[in-house]
């Protein structure tokens, strides 16, 4: 008979290690809820229901793709994991509570070659949406496209590219190649770290204000500007500026990649910490500092 002592001693060991993996696995936390959701139309029923994927992440050079139209809005968050998780809040709304809800089960949504995709199998695109709330690696390209919602990206580097219609659209602590627009919504961008990381930023809204916050201490060039509105800069001291009615050119700390911003209708607030009263100009004439 073999003794108990050395078996048992690996039986707690194995056990040990086990509940040690469990809790430091990471654990995406997800925010998406049906709760507290109203009916856009009084007359209509509404049903919600959570549902969840898990997808391998996209392979080096190939962008993740959600497609939110016609109505959802898309939030996605960098994290430690190495796959994609994504939680789908998926809405019908009918003239009746079970219509909703079966409105809502005939939603389909696909996920092949890395695309995430509502549709119904009649094509229709009315009495439906689907928001999406997607964990991602930090190192992935992303491709997000919305129609009537807003997008909100945090902590991801990479190619990444937004388009959405109607709706706002905030940026923290991205970096890499990013470019996109909005048509009717604001744009909220906060920076990170010392400098931008990668390639450039490019981002415009038509009708919305853009509101820029950056750490005390930062190192790039940026340009602001605005065709109906007012430019605001808000700038830690020795940043050389060029600030105009209806535009900014700074040169942030060392200087390096290029961050462009510009709308058409709204003001433009540029805001560093450890910063002095901001500065507005309402003149024609241009005002430089540094």
């Amino acid at each position: 008979m073999k003794p108990l002592l050395p078996l048992l001693l690996i039986a707690v060991s194995v056990m040990t290690s086990s509940a040690a993996l469990a809790q430091t696995a990471p654990v995406p936390a997800f925010t998406l809820s049906c709760s507290g959701l109203t009916a856009k139309n009084p007359l209509q029923k509404q049903f919600c229901e959570i549902r969840t994927l898990t997808l391998a992440a996209p392979a080096a050079g190939t962008p993740l793709t959600l497609d939110a139209r016609p109505g959802g809005s898309i939030t996605v968050r960098g994290w430690s994991g190495t796959d994609v998780r994504v939680q789908a809040l998926v809405e019908g709304r009918a003239a009746t509570a079970e219509a909703a809800k079966a409105l809502a089960a005939s939603v389909q949504i696909s996920s092949e070659s890395n695309k995430l995709l509502a549709a119904r199998p009649n094509g229709a695109t009315e009495g439906w949406s689907v928001s999406y709330e997607v964990f991602v690696p930090t190192q992935t390209g992303l491709s997000l496209q919305a129609q009537n919602g807003g997008i909100h990206i945090e902590n991801v580097q990479g190619i990444i590219s937004f388009l959405t219609m109607n709706g706002g659209v905030t940026l923290a602590g991205v970096g890499g190649e990013v470019k996109g627009s909005t048509t009717n919504g604001g744009l909220t961008i906060r920076l990170t770290g010392d400098t931008w990381s990668g390639g450039a930023l490019d981002v415009n809204t038509v009708n919305g204000s853009i509101k820029c916050e950056l750490p005390a201490t930062y190192s790039a060039t940026l340009t602001a500007r605005t065709v109906h509105g007012r430019v605001q800069a808000q700038l830690a001291a020795g940043n050389r500026k060029s600030l105009q009615p209806h535009n900014l050119t700074t040169t942030l700390g060392q200087g390096g990649p290029q961050l462009r911003m510009g709308t058409v209708n709204g003001s433009v607030e540029v805001q560093q910490e450890g910063s002095a009263k901001p500065t507005k100009v309402s003149s024609s004439e241009p005002k430089k500092e540094g």
